[in-house]
């Protein structure tokens, strides 16, 4: 999943107000950037490879797994309670979004080094034009992504937010 991310980070800051007990507006600037922030903190590992401080079989090992996003999530919540459980809820989620790729992620790490899988589409690589490409010439990318961002536009119009206000 590549811009289905963002749909599904989206998604969640919507429901900032919910999950921050009113402490964050549905879709502020605070919100979507805590929302996209967390959502994407598990592909931070792209970096370590691409500075050389990391191999390529790092990739969806440490970041994608249960206790990391546990702590991560935690930290963030002793900075500020309300973006934890927005960081919470969109690590998590960001789990479940790469779950359809074939490489799996090991939640369960470090009690086991299992990958989980629903295996919908074969991994194309963590980073640029090629993996771009190749995520969307698979079918199932565009129908899960589609869905993602079709959560999200009803989400907009429940809400009323442009462009549906």
């Amino acid at each position: 999943m590549q811009l289905g991310h963002v749909a599904v980070a989206l998604t969640i800051a919507s429901f900032a107000p919910e999950l921050s007990g009113g402490q964050i507006e549905a879709l502020s600037l605070e919100s979507i950037l805590v929302a996209i922030f967390a959502h994407e903190f598990p592909n931070f590992d792209g970096f370590l490879i691409m500075s050389g401080l990391a191999p390529k079989k790092f990739h969806c090992t440490w970041s994608h797994s249960l206790i990391v996003g546990f702590l991560a999530g935690l930290i963030t919540w002793f900075i500020n309670p309300a973006w934890g459980y927005i960081f919470w809820l969109s690590i998590f989620l960001h789990y479940l979004a790469d779950m359809p790729s074939s490489v799996g992620i090991p939640i369960f790490l470090p009690f086991s080094k299992k990958r989980y899988t629903f295996n919908l589409w074969a991994d194309t690589g963590y980073f640029g034009w090629v993996s771009f490409k190749g995520t969307y010439q698979q079918s199932w990318t565009w129908i899960l992504e589609g869905g993602a961002f079709l959560v999200l536009y009803v989400r907009l119009y429940v809400i009323g937010f442009w462009p549906f206000s």
